[in-house]
């Protein structure tokens, strides 16, 4: 099953005009740090499994790391519990931070999803 790819440039375009999608941050806790893309939440990768409950199986879902390995990784495991749009961010924040994009420090508002 191949897994669909987001560019930081499509994501942003995305965020401006209001399409419709939830963004997961699935890196660990102390790597928050760094920064967060604006509009994410963190789930981070560990707790994916017991947590799918909280998403929609058919909703457009982008999931992001530092470089794109471990979200791809976490795509491909929700694909195969019957996610039908998932979608990884090619090359991570680490992307997203080479465009010039802005990141924001995480709050409560994006630290929803462990609280």
């Amino acid at each position: 099953m191949e897994i669909k790819e987001i560019s930081s440039e499509t994501l942003v375009e995305w965020q401006q005009s209001g399409e419709n999608f939830k963004l997961i941050d699935i890196r660990e806790h102390s790597e928050m740090r760094q920064g967060m893309i604006p509009q994410g939440v963190s789930q981070p990768m560990a707790s994916i499994a017991g947590e799918l409950d909280r998403y929609q199986r058919e909703e457009t879902i982008v999931v992001y790391c530092r470089s794109g390995i471990r979200s791809f990784q976490v795509c491909d495991f929700m694909q195969k519990q019957g996610f039908t749009n998932v979608i990884n961010l090619s090359g991570g924040i680490m992307a997203w931070g080479s465009c010039g994009l802005e990141t924001v420090m995480p709050s409560e508002n994006n630290r929803q999803a462990y609280l």
